[in-house]
């Protein structure tokens, strides 16, 4: 059978169905969220790839799929491709701007106040102009700049200059540090470029670290009572949650739990390896952000977000993801097959979560074929339909299940075997619910993962 040999660490789920129809959290209606799942004991990092490949999504350990042509608020997996990742104008301004309060303690605006007419002035900290240099002002509208003063110069280059002079004072000359300091070529700025243009000596101190949370590291333990205090305090501030909602036992479940076996004898595979993991921001030694996460064999996926609403001024959501993108760059350098950053679900009828479609390039899946689509080819679909099928008509699920379940995985009592062993033993096999099971997870899943049967 095509399931994992004894010993080996393998996928184990219980399938639950669903449709009942819930809440929805994105347009307000109830009853009209309808999904099916299945509780995973476990997973490996292979399976759950597969199954995010066909629209599945994890939610602590209850792994879940959205019935697309029913549910109210069809959710699209979104995949942005961070090889090919073109950065936007406001992306930049986004890294810029945290960049400039870790160098120089600066919020974003301060500095620069806007009136009510739409211009900008200076702000009330700044030294105000006596009435003749007003005059003179007005009575040369286009003087151009004094010609008395030396020429302004732009950050990058009094950047460039004071690494320049830090190293004559090493012993290097001044002409070969120009060439170190200056770009070799015409190229855009990457992300990387931009993440690096923080200072020697900054204002403030920035640091990511990346902690293990299932199985949990020491690292982890040691911070979780500052991690769960910033979760609950963003629940409670942002989402308006309860006092009460956001325990401790909630936030283990939903952002803690995880059924992804820890990977770390993949041959050239990343140190840390593979699985879920919490990637923590530290600003000058206080936790203010974790973005959790999963390491899947071809992919970072994005779990969730919280931060510390106190410091919303970095646009945490921009920059986290920005990061994750930089970060699933830096795996693809140590494994080749790491390629894709997912981003959880695209839902087009819901306008304030069609943000996640401004990092290009970025694919939606085809809910009915499961093959990926460019955002642009399929946002006028959509704009007609809040469902649609974006594949070319005539076209097929390649993993598709047929009507025989013969070579499905079970688990029944503490033995593993085929679907057609299942039946020969068991006096009540479920055949409508293993072929709905077997349909909605694709033929490869449904043959390695071993379905559990009381």
């Amino acid at each position: 059978m095509a399931g994992a040999a004894r010993g080996e660490p393998c996928s184990i789920v219980e399938y639950l169905g669903g449709n009942e129809g819930h809440r929805c959290g994105y347009c307000g209606k109830s009853n009209t969220n309808l999904s099916l799942g299945f509780w995973a004991h476990s997973l490996t990092v292979q399976d759950y790839q597969d199954l995010i490949d066909r629209g599945w999504r994890r939610s602590g350990k209850y792994c879940y799929k959205p019935t697309m042509n029913k549910t109210c608020c069809p959710q699209y997996t979104i995949r942005q491709d961070p090889l090919n990742f073109k950065i936007s104008s406001s992306q930049k301004k986004a890294l810029k701007m945290v960049n400039r309060y870790i160098n120089d303690d600066k919020k974003h605006g301060e500095g620069v106040a806007t009136s009510s007419t739409g211009g900008s002035e200076q702000a009330s900290n700044s030294k105000p102009r006596s009435q003749s240099q007003d005059k003179e002002k007005v009575a040369k509208p286009n003087a151009g700049p004094d010609p008395t003063k030396p020429p302004c110069k732009k950050a990058k280059v009094l950047r460039m200059e004071k690494k320049a002079q830090k190293l004559a004072q090493k012993g290097v000359e001044i002409s070969e540090a120009k060439v170190k300091v200056t770009k070799p070529d015409n190229r855009p700025k990457s992300i990387e470029d931009f993440l690096q243009e923080v200072r020697d000596d900054p204002s403030h101190k920035l640091e990511v670290r990346l902690v293990r949370s299932s199985p949990r590291s020491d690292e982890f333990n040691r911070t979780f009572t500052r991690s769960y205090a910033i979760y609950r305090k963003y629940q409670m501030i942002i989402h308006k949650d309860p006092p009460h909602k956001p325990s401790e036992r909630q936030f283990e479940r939903f952002l803690v739990d995880s059924p992804l076996l820890q990977s770390l004898d993949k041959p050239g595979g990343p140190s840390h390896g593979y699985g879920s993991f919490h990637q923590q921001y530290w600003l000058d030694g206080t936790l203010i952000m974790v973005g959790v996460i999963d390491i899947l064999a071809n992919s970072v996926s994005s779990v969730y977000l919280y931060y510390n609403p106190d410091f919303g001024f970095l646009s945490p959501g921009t920059y986290s993801a920005l990061r994750e993108i930089e970060f699933t760059r830096s795996l693809h350098k140590i494994d080749p097959q790491i390629t894709h950053y997912y981003m959880g679900f695209y839902i087009h009828s819901c306008p304030k979560m069609r943000y996640k479609g401004q990092y290009e390039p970025s694919f939606l899946l085809c809910p009915e074929v499961y093959s990926w689509h460019p955002i642009p080819e399929c946002r006028p679909k959509l704009d007609a339909s809040t469902y649609s099928r974006f594949a070319e008509q005539g076209k097929v699920d390649e993993n598709a299940i047929t009507d025989d379940l013969s070579e499905v995985s079970i688990l029944f009592e503490r033995q593993q075997m085929t679907y057609d062993i299942y039946l020969a033993v068991s006096i009540n096999p479920d055949t409508d619910q293993v072929k709905e099971y077997a349909k909605l997870v694709g033929k490869k899943c449904a043959e390695r993962m071993l379905l559990y049967r009381k």
